[in-house]
């Protein structure tokens, strides 16, 4: 027998599924699914679903690039200006009137040399130098051993 006669058979489930609704929102249509794993009346509203889902997880996504982003912008803003490169370090209310989102970073290592925690922002870091005084230092990442 060659390949030219050679034809794949869908197989036919002899089961039967009582009728379901749906469970796209605005559709409710009842249907008789082709398997028991079937919850969408059609492939266009599978699709859909996942589609949504998809934006979901994307938004999520450019919203911390989006903050990330701005951060290294201040980062960069603050490590470039005359007070700092003068003083060596930035104070926390500069950032905060910068807008700098303290909640939005890479990782978190340990300074080896201080034992403080570092923020990492894509190319630069931000270490608490003085909890007092509130006293940061700016550096980047490849002049810091991480």
């Amino acid at each position: 027998m060659g390949k030219e006669n050679y034809k794949l058979n869908k197989r036919i489930s002899n089961r039967r599924y009582p009728l379901r609704k749906c469970k796209k929102p605005e559709c409710k249509e009842d249907f008789v699914p082709s398997d028991s794993r079937q919850i969408y009346c059609c492939e266009q509203h599978r699709i859909d679903f996942n589609n949504d889902k998809r934006k979901l997880k994307e938004a999520i996504n450019i919203f911390f690039l989006k903050s990330a982003n701005s951060n290294r912008a201040i980062l960069k803003k603050i490590k470039t200006s005359a007070f700092y490169k003068k003083h060596g370090y930035a104070y926390k209310f500069l950032l905060d009137y910068e807008g700098y989102d303290f909640t939005i970073y890479h990782c978190i290592i340990i300074n080896k040399k201080t034992g403080r925690e570092v923020q990492v922002c894509f190319d630069y870091t931000l270490e608490l130098i003085d909890a007092v005084e509130e006293f940061f230092s700016i550096n980047n990442t490849l002049d810091y051993d991480l």
